[in-house]
């Protein structure tokens, strides 16, 4: 388990966590071998609690179904040639996991996923610079109406991002303070907003378009290979002490010098 510390000893608790949208929640790399591998294992490990009923037969059932549909060949553990997993978007590659799994009775992924913060009584709002049109098909597509709780989109704000404006206004919407957010996000756009609007902890993840680097630097307190991680960031122990790199589940997770995370 990583356990992240950004203040020191102090016990810190998230009221809000704030994700981008495209190239956050919505993936735009092509690359997503450690994805299926990880959706797998979560599969495996959440299968009693998603499912109607629970049994081995049930559960390889819903493996083979969510692996044959992104298009992963089990036999040889790779892609196969011009795979959804590869070649889709992240709308899609959700699109069709998801239908995946409902039809081998497992509830809708994503929203079992993201109900994760809902029930830690973390409250889940979308920082975008996509237009609300656009936003608010997003959120009905993903089937997000009752888990989203704020959203915000580049045609409400004044100030695009890096600017802390629009994180400001949405926490004002919320009523929080931008230190108890977690602002999650895939460009240095997302993480300089969540940096400049001093944000309790900034998450980069590498499912868009910025780089470590870039994330790093402009802000983000740790780097993730995707969202998936960011169960581990809830409730864990909080210190100061010097930088690492860590590996949880084969996946690098790097960090700046001021904030270490720990196996």
């Amino acid at each position: 388990m990583v356990q992240l510390v950004v203040k020191e000893n102090v016990d810190w608790t998230p009221k809000m966590i704030v994700f981008d949208k495209d190239g956050t929640l919505g993936d735009c790399t092509a690359s997503m071998h450690n994805w299926c591998e990880r959706m797998t294992k979560c599969i495996i490990q959440d299968f009693t609690n998603l499912t109607e009923k629970s049994n081995d037969d049930l559960m390889k059932e819903s493996i083979h179904n969510f692996r044959n549909a992104i298009g992963w060949d089990t036999l040889n553990n790779c892609l196969l040639p011009s795979a959804p997993l590869s070649a889709g978007t992240w709308e899609e590659i959700l699109d069709l996991s998801s239908n995946a799994l409902i039809r081998s009775g497992v509830k809708n992924a994503k929203i079992c996923f993201m109900s994760i913060f809902k029930k830690q009584g973390i409250r889940v709002a979308i920082c975008t610079s996509d237009d609300r049109a656009a936003t608010n098909h997003c959120i009905r597509n993903w089937g997000l109406e009752q888990i989203i709780d704020f959203s915000i989109c580049g045609d409400e704000v004044l100030e695009s991002k890096l600017s802390a404006q629009p994180l400001l206004s949405l926490c004002k919407q919320a009523q929080v303070k931008p230190e108890d957010c977690i602002v999650v996000g895939d460009t240095s756009a997302d993480t300089g907003m969540g940096c400049n609007a001093n944000a309790g902890l900034v998450v980069g993840v590498l499912t868009g378009s910025g780089t470590t680097e870039q994330l790093l630097q402009t802000g983000a307190d740790i780097v993730l290979p995707d969202i998936s991680y960011l169960h581990q960031l809830i409730g864990i122990e909080l210190m100061d002490t010097h930088a690492t790199i860590s590996v949880v589940d084969g996946a690098k997770i790097e960090s700046r010098p001021d904030c270490t995370r720990v196996i």
